[in-house]
Parts: C-alpha cells; structure tokens; sequence
C-alpha cells in the first residue's frame, strides 16, 4: 500500500530546487511544510499540524527539508520573515547557502539571510 504523498501550493514566491517558484505553484513535499505552503490534501493537513505541534509555533515557520516540484527539483527555501529562532536562523542559512553556518551569532544569522534573499530577489 502506498502512503499518500503531501501536496502543497505555494503562497508566496518561492526559491526551490535552484529556481524561483512563483505563487501558486504545486509541489510535492515530504519534510515539514513551511509558512509558505498551502496543503492540498489530507497528507499534508497532517503534515502541518504535525510540525506545528513539534516545533510550538502557532504560525507554520518551521523550515522545509526537501521538496519535489512537480515539474522536477529539490530543496525549498521560503521567502518568509525571518526568525528569531536560533536553529531556525540556522537552518535557514544553510538552506540558503548549502553550508552549516558554523558558530555565528543570531544577528549575524540574520543579516546574512536577508542579505542573500535580496541578492536573489525573494
């Protein structure tokens, strides 16, 4: 038996798999869903409110693992606010830059992310 597979749409523009995904795409998704994915069906309703309760939030600004396009790529990168969260920063960071962001301080962190977002336009 093969487990449904979680679907989103994307709420705002998106850096995924290399690529800019506009607003309203639809992807596949198998870790936890960020703010700026909308599920599309039970898969990932449960999905979000599994990562909702994991991680305390009562807004979903967990950040992503992979994510499959649908018409192919990987790795999401939300174009969401920024937090203050110290391994959020740091996941962040190293969705951003594919490295581990060593032992940077959080406004270091901070800086450094939107400096990158507005470099890539998200």
């Amino acid at each position: 038996m093969t487990q449904e597979k979680a679907k989103y749409r994307v709420l705002r523009l998106s850096f995924i798999g290399n690529q800019l995904l506009d607003e309203g795409a639809e992807v596949e998704y198998d870790g936890e869903p960020g703010s700026a994915l909308e599920p599309l069906n039970d898969a990932a309703e449960a999905a979000k409110k599994k990562a909702m309760k994991k991680h305390g939030h009562s807004a979903y600004d967990v950040k992503p693992a992979t994510v499959n396009v649908l018409d192919g790529g990987s790795n999401e990168v939300s174009s969401g606010a920024i937090s203050d969260d110290l391994a959020s920063l740091r996941q962040q960071y190293e969705d951003l830059f594919n490295e581990k962001p060593g032992n940077m301080k959080a406004e270091t962190l901070k800086e450094r992310i939107a400096d990158k977002r507005k470099e890539l336009g998200v």
